[in-house]
């Protein structure tokens, strides 16, 4: 008796003095009948989501029991009043009032996709109500790190850690399953990396690929995929709150590092929400690109979309949008896009262009060093943003400075101060139209496509289309094309 007495003080501690306890079952209200939980990869955490229970009576409500339909069986797990499932007993809900309860789903591996159902049982005193628990599943390929670089750094700073795993040789990556990365994963040398059509990769944060010198990557080699169904590479977050969420992934190195002496090809490819997305190193002058990017979206990153340091980039038929710094960043080298479009509108203050091309830099003690710009070179491209110039000049005689924009439309002061250009000068702009609108039919939505109204309708030239006859949606090119990458239909 003294046990059972101890027990219902125990059950009632959380009422208020005086407060009285129903005797009978209560229909209590839920702030959602059905928990939806995010498409998550398995043995991949969810986020978490909450649903509340509510009291309409003016009596304290005892729940008997809140529990998982499945019990410990169950990929979900919950937390109400502090207090974790899978099954919870003898909870005061007090009159008026609600209790909040937070609810995970960590999926189990298995099939492709999975569909995962439960439900949360709430019990008061006979009476019975369920909330409904869902949540998508996919399996996954999981590359985890399997070893750390440490770069030391002087007193007082903390070493650098690097977690990185080294794929085999000659790998494949198909679209059978996503592919979700942990730390760097190493395409060593003499190594190769094929990624096929249709595949997906997510990078968790702070991670990349890193192909080292004598290393090639090609995304989707055979050209059997399109812009339209590409390959995508982004972070592992799958809710779509984070869709467009710049800086996700990517780490020291950036989101993938093509070292001296790495290729990197990449075709019909989305890339999306890193920091920094593609960044290449040098290569000697007179060799070939050690980037060669076609048909390709990137949008979203908070720092720079594709960066080059005196490294030789090629692009064609590419858009490249909305980057916190710089969509294109050039530090000497080689560049050339023919058909592509840069567009920056990124939501976040900014003061950089979304190209800037340089040959010299800043060593952190004030003094420049100097990088020789051999070739940046713009033909029929689209070039544009919120920025008054969406082009920067960053340059000193002391080392070449090459550069030349042909059929371009481009956000460019007329009257530069310092004139550090002169647009009317053709051996650098030959037949560029500036500072008009692009009008791309859905940007916000990642569609930059040309509507009527558009400005780079038909003043494209047949130099660079000569060299890309078709966009980046496999439509032949009039003897009039359009600048940007993507012909209008």
């Amino acid at each position: 008796m003294i046990l059972s007495a101890l027990l219902g003080l125990g059950m009632l501690s959380g009422c208020k003095p005086n407060e009285i306890v129903a005797t009978q079952g209560v229909t209590l209200h839920f702030s959602a009948d059905t928990v939806y939980l995010d498409t998550v990869f398995s043995t991949v955490g969810s986020s978490t989501r909450t649903v509340r229970i509510i009291n309409p009576t003016n009596e304290a409500v005892l729940l008997n029991r809140v529990a998982l339909g499945r019990g410990s069986e169950s990929p979900f797990r919950f937390n109400i009043d502090g207090r974790e499932g899978p099954e919870v007993q003898d909870l005061i809900l007090p009159a008026g009032d609600s209790l909040w309860i937070f609810v995970e789903v960590t999926a189990p591996s298995g099939g492709i996709e999975m569909l995962h159902t439960d439900s949360l049982v709430i019990r008061n005193q006979g009476t019975v109500q369920s909330i409904d628990l869902v949540s998508l599943a996919w399996d996954a390929h999981f590359h985890f790190p399997t070893n750390t670089l440490i770069i030391p750094q002087p007193a007082p700073y903390a070493d650098l850690r690097l977690p990185y795993s080294i794929l085999p040789a000659q790998s494949t990556w198909t679209d059978d399953k996503p592919h979700v990365v942990y730390g760097y994963v190493v395409v060593d040398s003499g190594g190769t990396l094929d990624v096929l059509a249709g595949a997906r990769i997510h990078f968790h944060a702070q991670s990349g690929l890193w192909i080292a010198s004598g290393g090639q990557v090609q995304f989707d080699e055979a050209n059997v995929g399109s812009y339209a169904l590409p390959i995508r590479i982004e972070a592992d977050r799958l809710e779509p709150f984070y869709d467009d969420i710049a800086g996700q992934w990517g780490g020291l190195l950036g989101g993938i590092f093509v070292q001296r002496g790495a290729e990197l090809h990449m075709n019909n490819t989305w890339m999306k929400n890193g920091s920094v997305g593609i960044r290449c190193d040098s290569v000697p002058e007179g060799a070939p690109a050690n980037v060669v990017i076609k048909n390709s979206l990137f949008t979203d990153f908070s720092r720079a979309t594709i960066y080059s340091g005196f490294g030789h980039v090629r692009l064609e038929n590419s858009v490249i949008a909305h980057a916190g710094l710089y969509g294109l960043y050039a530090l000497g080298g080689r560049v050339s896009a023919d058909h592509c479009t840069f567009h920056n509108q990124f939501p976040a203050a900014r003061s950089t262009p979304t190209v800037g091309l340089f040959n010299r830099y800043d060593d952190g003690t004030g003094t420049y060093r100097y990088r020789a710009l051999n070739e940046a070179h713009f033909g029929n491209c689209i070039i544009t943003g919120t920025q008054e110039s969406e082009v920067g000049f960053g340059y000193d005689a002391q080392a070449p400075f090459e550069y030349f924009f042909e059929g371009c439309l481009l956000k460019l002061k007329t009257n530069p101060i310092p004139a550090t250009y002169n647009v009317q000068d053709v051996n650098f702009f030959d037949q560029c139209i500036l500072n008009a609108a692009p009008q791309f039919i859905l940007p916000e939505s990642r569609n930059f496509a040309l509507d009527s109204a558009s400005a780079a309708l038909g003043i494209g030239l047949s130099g660079p289309a000569g060299r890309v006859p078709m966009d980046a949606m496999g439509m032949l090119r009039p003897s009039s094309p359009d600048a940007g990458a993507l012909e209008r239909l």
